[in-house]
């Protein structure tokens, strides 16, 4: 609720909109005037965030099938437990028949198609050369032996890419630097859509190529803890948001963070030097706070089911896997990475959920935080529970892809033609999907 100062003493009255004449003279020169609030709009298409349950448009959504020749890796050694892996987690979903977003978006005839998905797995690739092949310093000639045959079928032995040069292509690209992995050939997916975990503002030397906003998509980060049975946080969290282990259900650890921090110095570009300030101001021994560079899975899935705020301050990139581990387990995010771009968020309101700090006021954390009234911080906790989870890979994240895909592709209008005479309405009166919150 926002307020307002009084007008100077020249203006005599105001209005409230209960139709009551309020007397300035009732109020010291200066003091904040709370209007009463406004009811809410009917007309749903002016309010945002925008209701789920109402799609953009609904898409058809062909997924490429695997094919020798396009290369000799395809899905023989997947790694699921990395924080790449959000890729073979879309994947997955798209092709498994019995999910909702499989029975939603998908086609099996490219004709019918709005839109292309090439089953491009190369940070599984990466992760697979450097962690079980021992190539810490390589890529296993990546490029040679997967992305060159793989676009060299899709461009030349398909026809689908060249009708739009790719432009209704969509490829996953979820690790740190995106297609800057691939020097050689990623002029050759430019035009597609990247779904990618990194959303920055800032241009730096390979900023353009790495995230271009409006043209790639933001989507989260892949965390696996959350997603193993045994750490379910609805073994650890009753059925709203509140811990099961504490003696009055109440969530009894102010700060929590779990990362590198203790060797980081206030001059180094690793987080910008924010993390310093974790160890070297004392934050990780201030009553409330637990600090640690790791804890084992059921430890820390403990840990989150009873903290309050979650610390996610940036490392190499703006965005941390450690903000998905909050969400799931209702701990309110404590964002510190200055130009960062949220996945979803022309549909998700982060600022109700979570807590912005900003590089040039880190030093002031804890007295940030400690000024947040138990109000304010049970109303972003509920937004945390209530709204933030329908972004995990658990919930609608394919919905939010598509809900993005449908404002890059499609024009205010209603409709736009793709090539071929394809085309996709909006439709926000008559037709419904299923999503988390709505059918749950």
């Amino acid at each position: 609720m926002e307020s307002r100062c009084i007008p100077p003493a020249s203006v005599k009255t105001l209005h409230r909109n209960t139709g009551l004449r309020v007397q300035l003279s009732d109020f010291p020169r200066g003091t904040p005037l709370v209007l009463d609030p406004l009811d809410p709009t009917a007309y749903l298409e002016d309010t945002w965030p925008q209701p789920l349950h109402k799609p953009l448009c609904l898409p058809k959504i062909y997924v490429y099938p695997e094919d020798p020749r396009m290369g000799e890796f395809q899905r023989k050694h997947i790694e699921t437990h990395t924080v790449y892996s959000s890729e073979i987690i879309l994947l997955n979903q798209l092709r498994d028949p019995n999910s909702v977003f499989h029975k939603t978006y998908v086609t099996t005839n490219p004709d019918d198609a709005d839109f292309f998905l090439i089953p491009f797995l190369g940070a599984n690739y990466l992760m697979y050369c450097r962690n079980h092949l021992g190539h810490r310093n390589d890529d296993c000639e990546m490029e040679k032996k997967y992305v060159t045959p793989m676009m060299d079928h899709i461009q030349s032995n398909l026809p689908y890419w060249n009708r739009s040069h790719g432009r209704d292509h969509i490829i996953f690209h979820p690790m740190d630097l995106a297609a800057l992995y691939y020097p050689t050939t990623r002029h050759r997916f430019l035009n597609a859509t990247f779904l990618t975990t990194i959303g920055d503002k800032r241009f730096v030397a390979y900023g353009s190529q790495r995230v271009r906003r409006y043209h790639d998509i933001t989507i989260p980060s892949a965390t696996h803890m959350p997603l193993l049975p045994e750490y379910d946080p609805a073994r650890f969290l009753d059925d709203r948001g509140f811990p099961l282990e504490t003696w009055n259900h109440r969530r009894d650890i102010f700060v929590l963070f779990g990362g590198i921090y203790e060797d980081v110095q206030r001059t180094d570009r690793y987080s910008s030097g924010i993390r310093a300030l974790l160890h070297e101001q004392g934050f990780d021994r201030l009553p409330g706070y637990k600090l640690s560079k790791w804890w084992e899975y059921g430890d820390y899935a403990q840990l989150l089911s009873r903290a309050k705020y979650g610390l996610a301050p940036q490392g190499w990139t703006l965005d941390t896997t450690r903000v998905w581990e909050y969400i799931a387990f209702g701990v309110v995010p404590v964002v510190i990475a200055d130009g960062i771009i949220e996945p979803f968020e022309d549909d998700v309101d982060w600022q109700s959920f979570t807590v912005r700090i900003s590089r040039s006021e880190a030093h002031r954390m804890d007295e940030i935080l400690r000024s947040i009234s138990e109000d304010e911080y049970e109303r972003k906790r509920q937004a945390v529970w209530s709204h933030a989870r329908q972004m995990l890979f658990t919930h609608d994240t394919w919905h939010l892809i598509v809900r993005q895909l449908c404002r890059m592709r499609f024009d205010l209008a209603g409709m736009q033609t793709l090539p071929g005479g394809k085309h996709v309405a909006f439709d926000y009166a008559t037709v419904a999907i299923q999503t988390s919150m709505y059918n749950p």
